[in-house]
């Protein structure tokens, strides 16, 4: 591979990768929060088992 190339292609690559980390940390701190449990655990059936209209 070209220098020049891999010294312009290194920084970008850096960049992606650290943007993604941070995505990816964030949604893993902030997914559970939001769904107010982790995303594996099984879910609680509901309070209310008749359906209902929603008028």
């Amino acid at each position: 591979m070209n220098s020049d190339l891999k010294n312009f292609l290194q920084p970008i690559a850096q960049v992606i990768a650290i943007t993604v980390f941070v995505v990816f940390t964030v949604a893993f701190f902030s997914l559970p929060y939001v769904l107010q449990q982790h995303p594996g655990d099984p879910q609680s059936p509901s309070q209310q088992t008749a359906p209902r209209h929603m008028t």
